[in-house]
């Protein structure tokens, strides 16, 4: 049997992220349709690729992640890479990889016909997907990335060339079709309106007939971009961040950004639309040559619809004041945070104590969670249990309420509630609860057996009373 590639390699700013999210969460339900995410070069994002691949004098984050610091460290981890693919790339499946530094990082021949001769040995048919981006969008989409990863340039578009490979696709994608054949090199329009159900991941699952008996979870968009103000105060302490003994700089940035997009995300700094026309212009040419050899049936390859920028550039001048507002904001959360972990160790204290057969100790502990996070679920979750141990069924049940006020969607918490109605005495509204369990995870056996518990409790409707003494009357004469 053939044995088959797909390698998606980016480009950046194209849903990659979630798409490799999507791979990986729904690993098990892609073997059991006959594909194979591999886990070799990563177990998310398949970086170890391009670390193998990259030219063995050039020094990168990704290649220090796999321990390879200088050029003598490079065919020892090249070794490693090569020995972990034989072992795991013996089935039959179709073999899917995503790592969109596959596109940014391998720039030169030599270093795709390096990937290449890696896979090569494994498989027949090795396919190439790739998304493209109009170049202005994915400038902009690019500016926060950076900034997120300790840039300090205020400039949203970069001032670059037409020949610059990563905005130059026709050069790009060029090097990739010389290396496994034009006709194995697939190009994809990365455009809501052009992508199947508007999704990345819907668009990909369809385009490779990635679908199969087994269903795939959804998982949530990972594209979190920041509003300008978010932006130009990372821009701002980028350069005063220090490293913590022990703990690398993007590791102490990392929480920070991570925080703004949660804090302030929105669409980031936008330039005036002449400037984004302008800049778009540099890969007019590149663009049709792509467009002739991928989408000869469309007049243009990227719709030239700029309406979304404004006449002026969005305002990035911002005050002390509006900083100050932004520390504010995440100094909040930081504390919000600090409870909520010191929260998550008094429930862990509390289910101690109650090992330990301490329960006036464990009560002690989860009030004091229930005290400092009034809203956390598994708080209330585990102060049922400890109630239900002791017997105090109805303050279980108001726990256990609450609980499910605050996680609607836990089907455990669910199925807990139904199991604390039914002992209550109340069938009905226990079967309501093992229903909703069982519409969140279908296959819970715990909440099936409850709930066929539930309605056997409940007392058969009476027939309808009859009256036999009634003389029999007979039908009126016509």
């Amino acid at each position: 049997m053939a044995r088959r590639a797909i390698l998606q390699i980016g480009t950046e700013k194209t849903g990659t992220t979630t798409l490799q999210h999507f791979l990986a969460t729904n690993r098990a339900a892609l073997e059991a349709n006959g594909f194979l995410y591999p886990d070799f070069c990563g177990r998310t994002n398949h970086t170890g690729l391009a670390a193998y691949a990259m030219a063995p004098g050039r020094r990168d984050g990704i290649r220090a992640a796999l321990g390879c610091r200088s050029e003598a460290d490079v065919e020892p981890m090249r070794a490693r890479l090569r020995a972990a693919a034989a072992r795991e790339l013996d089935g039959e499946e179709t073999v899917v990889f995503c790592s969109e530094h596959c596109h940014s990082r391998l720039v030169e021949p030599a270093e795709i016909e390096t990937l290449r001769a890696l896979l090569a040995p494994h498989f027949d048919d090795i396919r190439v997907a790739i998304y493209v981006r109009r170049q202005d969008q994915l400038a902009l989409s690019l500016h926060s990335t950076r900034l997120k990863s300790g840039g300090i340039d205020r400039s949203v578009l970069p001032p670059t060339g037409p020949d610059d490979p990563y905005f130059n696709y026709d050069r790009s994608i060029g090097l990739w079709e010389a290396a496994f054949g034009r006709d194995k090199v697939h190009v994809r329009l990365f455009d809501r309106r052009e992508l199947a159900d508007g999704d990345v991941v819907a668009d990909f699952v369809a385009a490779w007939g990635l679908s199969g008996s087994a269903a795939y979870a959804r998982v949530q968009d990972k594209n979190e971009s920041i509003r300008p103000l978010a932006q130009e105060f990372l821009r701002r302490v980028n350069p005063r961040l220090e490293p913590i003994e022990g703990l690398p700089i993007d590791e102490v940035r990392g929480p920070l950004a991570a925080a703004l997009a949660k804090l302030l995300p929105g669409r980031g700094a936008r330039p005036a639309r002449a400037e984004a026309q302008a800049f778009y212009d540099r890969y007019r040419a590149s663009n049709e040559a792509l467009r002739q050899r991928h989408f000869p049936d469309r007049p243009i390859l990227f719709s030239e619809d700029f309406s979304d920028y404004p006449e002026v550039a969005d305002c990035t001048d911002f005050g002390i004041d509006d900083l100050a507002a932004v520390a504010a904001m995440l100094q909040t959360a930081t504390t919000r945070e600090v409870r909520r972990l010191e929260s998550e160790i008094a429930i862990r204290d509390a289910r101690i104590h109650w090992l330990r057969d301490d329960p006036a100790a464990a009560e002690r502990a989860i009030a004091r969670a229930v005290a400092w996070t009034p809203g956390h679920a598994d708080a209330y979750r585990t102060l049922a249990e400890q109630l239900l141990r002791q017997n105090r069924f109805d303050e279980a049940l108001a726990a256990a309420e609450r609980a499910v006020e605050r996680r609607p969607d836990a089907h455990e918490y669910w199925h807990f509630l139904g199991m604390l109605r039914r002992r209550t005495g109340d069938p009905d509204r226990a079967a309501e609860a093992q229903l909703r369990a069982l519409e969140l995870a279908p296959d819970h056996v715990g909440a099936r057996n409850e709930l066929a518990q539930a309605l056997a409790m409940k007392p058969l409707p009476k027939p309808p009373a009859t009256d036999e003494a009634a003389p029999c009357r007979r039908p009126p004469s016509a």
